[in-house]
């Protein structure tokens, strides 16, 4: 009588999981299908954005006192060249703070803040065309700061 027991019991564990397999393999699938971002159910796009032939990205610019513009370039091995992030909020700071903001990104990139006349910040707007080439379509300042 035993064997019986344990054959049922065995019996009744498969079809357990084979329930709970087809049931979490179609659940995966018909999130995948429909596009649905349920956490921890997804269709796959966690860490993707969309991409299109247009971006748009903010730089600063240094002006010299003859009109000269250059690029701040922050060395990729600098801890500040990770804040990069903070020039979309700097259009909305404080004058205080965005001079000391700047100051430091100045220092960063060698740049000796006596020798600019201001410094911009410019939002830029890249086109690709068909052979995968970025171009610049569009500058617009932002925000002008006095260092």
């Amino acid at each position: 009588m035993s064997t019986t027991t344990s054959d049922a019991t065995e019996s009744a564990q498969r079809r357990v999981a084979r329930g709970v397999t087809v049931g979490t393999v179609v659940a995966l699938l018909l999130v995948t299908l429909s596009g649905l971002e349920a956490w921890p159910l997804t269709s796959f796009r966690l860490f993707s954005t969309v991409r299109t032939g247009t971006s748009v990205g903010l730089e600063l610019e240094a002006v010299a006192a003859d009109g000269t513009r250059s690029p701040v370039r922050l060395p990729a091995n600098q801890v500040m060249s990770t804040t990069t992030h903070q020039f979309a909020h700097l259009a909305h700071a404080r004058p205080e703070v965005q001079r000391a903001k700047v100051r430091a990104w100045l220092a960063t990139a060698g740049i000796d803040p006596a020798t600019l006349t201001e410094v911009d910040l410019v939002r830029t707007t890249r086109s690709m065309d068909p052979t995968g080439t970025s171009h610049v379509v569009g500058n617009e300042i932002v925000a002008v700061v006095r260092p």
